[in-house]
């Protein structure tokens, strides 16, 4: 664990709680603390909602501020190393590793990849200009001052071509799936409520699939064969390419939340995973890397394709053995 020191939390009452106890609140939008424990740091006054300590009768209304104290706060280590690919006056292009989040979770504010950067290049005016899941490494592009992330966040597309992944899935996958149309959308009566799933009614979704070779050896206690494939997003849902390969019948290999029907991930909410679990799922991060993006950047006269090798040392080794197409 990563030990921090003192920290104050904000946040601001959403509409949708008016009305409810503090600590349902606080229970359903940070799940890092149990009602139990939520109950034991307001009684502790550790919780303030506009500047008056809370109670456990206290209720709250839209537009509260609520302040979370915590004196010895600590994280989960996170890694914190990486590789600058370009950088310009406007912006920043960086390989994230698998395995830290961009924005702050249910348990990580400090060590945010975001957050990382700041401290590094000390600017606080930093912005992602789009999203990588925590467990997916890869290439990042980044604003280096707020005017610019402003002024291009509207019209990524301009500027940022195409994205394209890897992905080391289970089975052999088809040469002939080309591409996936389905829509996707999360499920309110899911138990996993931010999963997403193909539905009729979900956002138009498509992702482009290139089978690029297939493993047919085992990998550590995982039994082959695995297939080496590259995705690329048309469009940009969350989670979009882990949710067509698993429709499809392909999971990526230690994808949590698709693979195992969600078994790891809800654990993983309740306690860490043991050596054990990481065993069967093959790799401590899902094997999804964003090696390749194709930018056109105010200074470029023509479009430029960069690449990331940056993989984790489990993919490293699931691509190193010979295998075929």
């Amino acid at each position: 664990m990563a030990h921090i020191g003192k920290m104050v939390f904000e946040s601001i009452v959403r509409p949708e709680h008016r009305g409810f106890l503090l600590v349902d609140s606080l229970c359903e939008r940070f799940t890092y603390h149990t009602r139990e424990e939520w109950l034991e740091k307001i009684q502790s006054g550790a919780v303030l909602v506009n500047g008056i300590v809370a109670t456990i009768e206290t209720r709250v209304e839209t537009g509260n501020q609520v302040l979370y104290q915590i004196d010895n706060y600590a994280e989960p280590d996170v890694p914190t190393h990486f590789d600058v690919l370009y950088e310009d006056d406007e912006f920043l292009l960086v390989d994230k590793p698998a395995g830290v989040p961009v924005h702050h979770t249910g348990r990580i504010f400090f060590n945010t990849f975001t957050s990382i950067l700041r401290r590094a290049f000390d600017n606080e005016e930093i912005t992602p200009m789009h999203r990588l899941d925590r467990d997916t490494g890869g290439i990042m592009l980044f604003s280096k001052t707020r005017d610019t992330g402003a002024r291009f966040q509207r019209h990524l597309d301009r500027i940022l071509l195409k994205k394209k992944y890897l992905a080391v899935v289970h089975g052999r996958f088809p040469q002939e799936i080309e591409r996936c149309d389905l829509s996707l959308q999360e499920k309110k009566d899911s138990r996993i409520r931010l999963k997403m799933y193909p539905c009729l009614e979900g956002k138009p979704s498509t992702t482009l699939f290139q089978l690029q070779k297939v493993r047919e050896e085992n990998f550590r206690t995982l039994t082959g064969p695995f297939s080496f494939v590259e995705a690329e997003l048309v469009t940009g849902r969350k989670h979009q390419i882990r949710a067509h390969l698993a429709a499809l019948g392909y999971p990526v290999v230690a994808d949590r939340l698709y693979g195992h029907e969600g078994f790891y991930y809800e654990k993983m909410l309740n306690a860490p995973l043991t050596a054990e679990d990481y065993a069967i799922l093959g790799a401590e991060n899902q094997m999804l890397h964003a090696y390749k993006v194709l930018l056109m950047l105010p200074y470029f006269k023509e479009a430029r394709w960069f690449e990331s090798k940056a993989f984790t040392p489990e993919m490293q080794e699931m691509l190193t053995v010979p295998s075929n197409v």
